[in-house]
């Protein structure tokens, strides 16, 4: 890339002091408890100081730890790159040695390191400098390395404000489609209790009057024969937040179904989840494929197609959620179980009244899906936007050029100048005390 007049190209190393913090160590660590950032408190950012852990810590460690006003900090680990300036003010807080603390020298802007970092972690303009496998780490030689392009001090303040007020445009853009999914979800729920006030006075039957309701099992892990080789499709209780399932979790074999409870329902059947995580428990999905199901999910098949469609009773399922999440019995983990599900009564208007209802119901649903995949498509474009703006600020594209500005490399020079000066002085004070 070709710089701007008046940039350079250095390193955070060159511009920077850089420092890990410290380490746990319960058998060693003295002195009082004190807060410390760790690596989830550093946000993309912005910082999480939800119940801060304490550690023992010495006068002197206080002294060359402790946060104030301007500090960067960078995870070593977990996500590393994330990061975010602190602005809380001079505080009894530390950091632990998954986190780097950047403190710029020469004025530059930590703001515009912090915002370089994030452009640079999106792109993975610095993996070669990670290190582990499985878990990435990005160590204090590897962070001194990344290059950067640098401007002279005013301009990285022009650079910083621009993306400041940029930033806030696309927060407002977040925030009105977010307004606008939510809109989704309400429209749906709108049309549900619309059409099912209808008949809420109507004739009513319990779920099991009015089709069969099963389930199945998990055959035994780590048994070969119950998985090696298998066709027979399987599901557990996550698919159901698909809406359809078209594809099984995995593949189990005869010899499986043969010896557990495991049996093959439908397609057309409708799953409801009795347990799960998060909001997993009391969703319901239709089955699309023939399929066998573990323990976590309800299987409603065999319908009375004289009394009901099974499309009715799963958008009766639909509406009423919360109310069947609500039922469910249990201490942590609370569960639905068969004998919930089969007592769930719905209104049973005639059936053409139903298929209306259904015909009326997958028109909304329809319209709330396009808007769901318009906002979708309008996320990609601001996350799009966002790393735009960015490239154009690290090529020196999104701010005017002021030749008046002193030249970043007279500010390079000034930094060396002055690290060289105090490494000299160090050295001295350390031959007096010997």
């Amino acid at each position: 890339m070709t710089l701007p007049k008046m940039w350079v190209e250095t390193t955070i190393g060159e511009i920077a002091e850089t420092k890990l913090g410290k380490m746990l160590d319960g058998a060693k660590n003295k002195g009082e408890p004190t807060a410390y950032l760790r690596n989830i408190s550093v946000r993309w950012g912005s910082f999480d100081l939800h119940d801060l852990p304490t550690m023992p810590v010495t006068p002197d460690e206080l002294s060359a730890l402790a946060v104030r006003d301007g500090d960067l900090f960078v995870c070593e680990g977990g996500v590393p790159g994330r990061c975010a300036v602190w602005r809380g003010g001079a505080q009894r807080i530390v950091f632990q040695k998954a986190i780097h603390r950047i403190r710029p020298l020469g004025g530059i802007s930590a703001d515009f390191l912090q915002r370089f970092i994030v452009w640079s972690a999106g792109n993975d303009a610095f993996d070669h400098l990670l290190t582990g496998t499985t878990i990435k780490h990005l160590p204090q030689v590897g962070l001194q390395r990344i290059t950067l392009p640098l401007p002279p001090l005013a301009e990285q303040r022009r650079i910083v404000a621009k993306l400041d007020t940029l930033a806030a445009r696309v927060t407002r853009a977040r925030t009105e489609i977010d307004r606008v999914a939510t809109m989704a979800t309400s429209m749906r729920l709108a049309e549900l209790k619309a059409i099912f006030d209808k008949f809420k006075d109507g004739p009513k039957a319990r779920i099991d009057s009015v089709c069969k309701v099963g389930t199945g099992s998990t055959p035994k892990r780590g048994h070969a024969p119950f998985y090696e080789g298998g066709h027979i499709p399987w599901v557990t209780s996550g698919v159901v937040n698909q809406g359809t399932v078209n594809r099984p979790t995995e593949f189990i074999t005869q010899a499986a179904i043969r010896a557990t409870n495991c049996k093959v329902f439908p397609a057309g059947s409708l799953l409801v989840a009795l347990y799960g995580e998060g909001k997993t428990r009391g969703k319901v999905a239709t089955l699309q494929i023939e399929a066998a199901t573990n323990q976590a999910l309800a299987v409603l098949h065999g319908f009375d197609n004289d009394r009901v469609t099974p499309r009715w009773i799963e958008f009766f399922l639909l509406g009423r959620y919360e109310e069947t999440r609500e039922q469910a019995a249990g201490g942590v983990q609370p569960n639905l179980n068969l004998g919930i599900v089969k007592a769930i009564t719905l209104p049973l208007p005639p059936i053409v009244d139903q298929k209306s209802a259904v015909s009326t119901l997958d028109l909304a649903f329809a319209r709330a899906d396009r808007l769901e995949a318009e906002v979708a498509r309008a996320r990609v474009l601001l996350d799009r936007l966002e790393a735009a703006i960015l490239a154009r600020a690290f090529r020196g594209e999104l701010v005017q050029q002021d030749p008046t500005d002193e030249c970043a490399s007279v500010l390079l020079d000034r930094i060396r100048t002055e690290r060289a000066a105090a490494s000299t002085a160090k050295r001295g004070r350390v031959k007096e005390a010997a």
